[in-house]
């Protein structure tokens, strides 16, 4: 009786945690002076007005699911308009849900109309960014594109399907992508009457898509990729309007017209970049208390891989009203403005204030750059460079030997451990300390010897002794036998190998 009846309490207290659990949909709001509160406190607001909860059932069940998937990004707001303590704020607020309306409050006030699909998809995309272009896979102008969603979709894809296929990888931001977008959705619309072939699409910002983005070194925007039976065939290099992309995708093989030389980045009219020359360089930075300059080379690799970052991150400024300009100069242009700054290489970032030069800046990626602009601040000065191994004072004892002198050093050891190393690997950098504290301990044995060869300035002595990765640690015994040494890379693993060097058995002729 007694474990029936802890049963019922125990049964009663998941009950009750159930119930109690925080839901991801506020529904508590019923009056003006709360609703205003709930616009003054969160600054991403949707609001799903119903007549009831039973009249609005599919569209209650997509908007609970989608808020439960954005938690912390947004707040998903629902109100009952036929309950009678919530007609008045749904009156006072004039919506007339029939039977369900969804409006959303950006920054404290009204925004828009949720104007995208009721799926739990869509409601999640425009919650992450409310102010963001209706996706592509949303608009009816590229309805005959087929989107990949994410990495598994596409992959699945090329197993399975072998028609002909050209994919156009892209970001939303990119200018470019919007120009070419309307083309692509025609070229594909008139691509399905003649049969067989396909247009694609994939947003590759997205998180999930990151392995695609770096399967297929996509540093640029956008990238088309033609696939043949399920497997890549080319980068697609024509033009990007509808009569080429079908031209092209009818017969792939055929060379394709001459693309028309590569835009000006200035002449990207949706573009937040403000572009510089001389004459306007100092009037534009003068009432700028914070200013970064890029300064670029258009055929720059670097440059080019860096312009998307730089434009994504003059969006998330204005976005989010971050102060600060972000400004471009083509220093194959104005090289007198290059030069008076010192330019030596691209891209060059410059920050400036009121006009005036004061620092530059080592930042490259979007995130970074918004970070830097929301608190300019001077970065701290590189630290000294490095000090290479043998300038190092606790490695007297090793041996740093040459193509001059190496073979005529062996020949005379009896037993020799040679470290083959990059000053830049990891490993070396974590066994060097260790292969030093050996030479130390066995420096008073005038038959062994600690070697180190730096392979970045003696390849062909490493080449000849087949290295191929690093550290690769050798054997020698008077340079006429060699062993590879696999062992520990502890001083304690290095001092007993050479303590008890291997035998004749062991060793392999050179």
């Amino acid at each position: 009786m007694w474990i029936t009846g802890q049963f019922v309490f125990l049964l009663l207290v998941a009950l009750v945690a159930a119930k109690t659990k925080s839901s991801a949909v506020q529904d508590d709001i019923a009056e003006y002076k709360d609703f205003k509160k709930l616009l003054r406190t969160k600054n991403n607001v949707l609001a799903l007005y119903v007549t009831s909860a039973k009249s609005a059932a599919a569209e209650l069940k997509i908007f609970r699911e989608a808020a439960e998937a954005i938690r912390g990004t947004g707040t998903m707001l629902l109100l009952d308009c036929g309950q009678q303590n919530r007609k008045k704020l749904c009156k006072k607020l004039k919506v007339s849900p029939d039977p369900y309306a969804i409006k959303h409050y950006k920054d404290g006030d009204f925004h828009k109309d949720y104007d995208r699909q009721l799926s739990v998809s869509s409601m999640i995309t425009f919650m992450r960014d409310p102010s963001g272009d209706l996706p592509w896979e949303e608009d009816p102008d590229g309805k005959d594109v087929l989107h990949f969603s994410d990495a598994a979709s596409f992959t699945k894809h090329l197993r399975k399907d072998i028609r002909p296929m050209l994919v156009m990888f892209y970001v939303p931001w990119c200018g470019f992508c919007k120009k070419m977008k309307p083309d692509y959705g025609k070229a594909s619309t008139e691509l399905k009457t003649k049969g067989g072939y396909i247009l694609a699409a994939m947003n590759v910002e997205r998180q999930e898509n990151a392995p695609i983005r770096k399967m297929f070194n996509i540093t640029g925007f956008p990238t088309l990729i033609y696939f043949e039976n399920g497997k890549l065939r080319f980068t697609y290099e024509g033009e990007n309007n509808k009569d080429a992309l079908v031209s092209f995708m009818l017969n792939p093989n055929a060379k394709p017209t001459p693309k028309p030389k590569e835009p000006e980045w200035s002449a990207d009219t949706n573009s937040e970049i403000v572009h510089l020359t001389s004459q306007g360089f100092e009037p534009a930075l003068k009432d700028e208390k914070s200013a970064l300059v890029m300064f670029y080379a258009p055929w720059c690799g670097h440059c080019k891989r860096m312009k998307p970052e730089y434009e994504k991150a003059a969006l998330e400024m204005k976005q989010k009203k971050i102060p600060g300009l972000l400004a471009a100069l083509d220093a194959t242009k104005e090289p007198s403005i290059a030069e008076k700054y010192k330019v030596k290489g691209y891209p060059t970032v410059k920050f400036f204030s009121n006009g005036l030069f004061k620092f530059e800046v080592n930042v490259r990626e979007a995130s970074k750059i918004v970070e830097f602009m929301r608190d300019p601040k001077e970065p701290p000065p590189p630290p000294p460079p490095e000090k290479s191994w043998e300038e190092e004072e606790d490695s007297k004892e090793v041996l740093f030997l040459d193509d001059d002198n190496f073979t005529s050093t062996l020949k005379r050891k009896k037993h020799a451990l040679v470290m083959f190393y990059a000053p830049w690997c990891g490993h070396c950098k974590h066994t060097k300390p260790e292969f030093t504290a050996a030479a130390t301990a066995l420096q008073d044995d005038p038959r062994i010897a600690f070697v180190a060869i730096d392979c970045t300035k003696l390849a062909t002595l490493c080449a000849k002794y087949n290295v191929r990765g690093y550290p690769t640690i050798l054997y020698f015994s008077y340079l006429k036998t060699k062993l590879d040494y696999n062992g520990g890379r502890t001083s304690k693993d290095f001092i007993a190998y050479m303590n008890n060097p291997p035998t004749s058995a062991d060793r392999t002729e050179l």
